[in-house]
């Protein structure tokens, strides 16, 4: 997966390399809720048409992009992102969302018997999936209790959020009307609704 995402949408960071390692030693140093981490590691890239976001595949990788560290006014927000993203691997949100969107399509490929084709659009499909607003609140509280257990404050989740959905905002507008794309439905299952950004502010 990881490596279609790097090949059709994705680039290599242009961050410094001392910068991404103190970004991970700060997230690491974090205690999650619990005392329960999931294993993950963090890997940095230019988003491109992705532009500022971040994501978590399956085999716990977290994707963050130049984008994103750019769009945050300090570290804290960075963080925050990464404590929500660790929350989706902690509840395996994005295997479960694969699980299901991908069910059906096998069923019908093992009947007509092409699986091969199948397993090889798994990381598009990933890409284009959307996670419930359930999820989505699920990786919010988690995320929200790992900052407050590190003495961050949850509105800094909220604050990002809020420029994610402006960056996005921008962007759309920008795009020209020739219907969806991966990339636009990736945006649209990273919802940074008012009904979230409240909860994180409580």
């Amino acid at each position: 997966t990881l490596q279609v995402l790097d090949r059709a949408v994705l680039k290599p960071s242009e961050m410094p390399t001392a910068r991404q390692q103190a970004l991970r030693s700060q997230f690491d140093r974090l205690v999650a809720p619990g005392g329960v981490k999931a294993r993950h590691q963090i890997l940095f890239r230019k988003g491109e048409g992705l532009g500022a976001n971040a994501l978590a595949i399956p085999d716990g990788t977290m994707i963050m992009t130049d984008e994103l560290v750019k769009l945050a006014s300090n570290d804290e927000e960075i963080i925050a992102v990464l404590a929500h993203e660790l929350g989706h691997l902690n509840r395996r949100h994005s295997l479960r969302m694969l699980i299901q969107s991908s069910i059906v399509a096998f069923v019908v490929a093992w009947y007509v018997g092409d699986v091969s084709n199948v397993a090889a659009g798994l990381p598009a499909l990933l890409l284009q999936a959307r996670y419930s607003r359930d999820h989505e609140l699920e990786a919010d509280r988690f995320g929200a209790a790992m900052l407050k257990a590190n003495g961050i404050s949850p509105q800094r989740l909220g604050d990002m959020l809020s420029k994610l959905e402006a960056a996005h905002r921008t962007k759309q507008s920008g795009d020209q009307p020739a219907g969806r794309s991966p990339v636009s439905d990736y945006y649209a299952s990273h919802p940074a609704t008012e009904e979230r950004i409240k909860a994180l502010a409580q």
